[in-house]
C-alpha cells in the first residue's frame, strides 16, 4: 500500500513539473523579426529537479532493506547454482575420461583372452591329434 502511495506522489511531481514545463515552452523562443531568440526558462530546471528529488528516509525503512537482502538472496543463490553446474561438468568430463579408459583396458583384455582361448583351443585339438608339446625350449633365430 505504502509503495503504490509513494509512486502516486512521484507521478503527480512528476506531472506538476511536466505541466509547468508546458506552460512556460511557449514563453522560451520569442521571434523577433525573423531571427529567433531564446529566453531563459527555469521550467526545465524546476521539472529535472522534481523528477531528481527523492526521499533518502524510504530507502532506509525496514522494508527496504528487506527487498534489498532478498534481491541479493535471489543472486547468491543464482551464482551458488551457475558455480555448482560448472563443477558438475568439470566432474562429469572427468567421469567420462575414466570411462574411456576403462573401457579400452577392457577391450585389450577382452583381446588378450581371445588369444589365450585360441593357445588353448590349439593345444587341445593338437593333443586330440596326438602331437605332444616338446620339452626341448624353442630356439629363437636373430636376423
Amino acid at each position: 500500500m505504502q509503495a503504490s502511495k509513494r509512486v502516486a506522489l512521484f507521478l503527480r511531481g512528476l506531472l506538476r513539473g511536466v505541466k509547468g514545463f508546458a506552460k512556460k515552452r511557449p514563453e522560451e523562443v520569442v521571434a523577433v523579426g525573423s531571427e529567433a531568440q531564446e529566453v531563459p526558462n527555469s521550467g526545465i530546471k524546476e521539472m529535472v529537479s522534481n523528477a531528481l528529488e527523492f526521499d533518502i528516509g524510504l530507502l532506509l525503512r525496514p522494508t527496504s532493506f528487506l527487498y534489498i537482502l532478498a534481491g541479493m538472496g535471489i543472486i547468491l543463490f543464482q551464482t551458488y547454482n551457475n558455480l555448482a553446474i560448472n563443477n558438475l561438468a568439470l566432474h562429469n568430463e572427468k567421469l567420462r575420461e575414466q570411462i574411456q579408459m576403462t573401457s579400452s583396458v577392457i577391450t585389450s583384455q577382452e583381446l588378450k583372452m581371445g588369444e589365450l582361448h585360441s593357445i588353448r583351443n590349439i593345444a587341445e585339438n593338437a593333443a586330440a591329434l596326438g602331437v605332444v608339446a616338446s620339452s626341448i625350449p624353442p630356439v629363437e633365430l636373430v636376423p
